[in-house]
């Protein structure tokens, strides 16, 4: 059974091979994806774009690529965050 990857990254993936000139092959490889698998995300967001729909029912969250990373990042810093103080919390509890 394959991985899922949520439509966030799905985005990404196929923004860094439209806006940033990305090959596919070299970010499949990357990215631990196939090359299929890539094109049909990349023909996804084409398809999306061309109807012009910015809404959260189709994935296309209408930011552009540094504003997605920078959100990406955010997110990952509080994810951090979170895991700190639970890491914390579990130390001090004696055993």
């Amino acid at each position: 059974m394959g991985k899922h990857h949520d439509k966030d990254f799905k985005i990404y993936a196929a923004r860094l091979v439209l806006e940033e000139g990305r090959k596919p092959r070299e970010l499949a490889e990357e990215l631990n994806i196939s090359i299929p698998t890539l094109r049909n995300w990349i023909n996804i967001y084409k398809e999306t774009n061309e109807v012009g729909s910015a809404d959260s029912s189709n994935g296309f969250s209408g930011l552009s690529l540094k504003e997605e990373k920078d959100k990406i990042i955010k997110d990952l810093q509080e994810e951090n965050e979170i895991l700190k103080k639970a890491m914390h919390i579990f130390i001090k509890q004696p055993k």
